[in-house]
């Protein structure tokens, strides 16, 4: 998961990747806990570094339409 912290009052908590139940229940548990005055535990995921995009900025969105195209086709045909 995602969770960082936008701006002094801006918590944000986003991309579970297919383990939403668990891990996004423990992300408003610890947005819950850093709103009441506890953030140790919302700080310290937020400090977990995220893996950029393979391929920059420049191939992106290429590579996110091709991705989901695939997929989608997948699905379609049942494989």
């Amino acid at each position: 998961p995602y969770l960082a912290r936008l701006a002094p009052n801006i918590l944000s908590a986003s991309g579970y990747s297919g383990h939403g139940v668990g891990t996004a229940t423990h992300a408003g548990y610890l947005m819950a806990q850093a709103v009441a005055g506890q953030a140790e535990g919302f700080d310290t995921m937020a400090r977990i570094p995220t893996t950029p995009f393979p391929g920059g900025a420049a191939f992106r969105n290429p590579l996110l339409v091709l991705a989901m195209t695939w997929y989608s086709l997948r699905d379609r045909l049942g494989i």
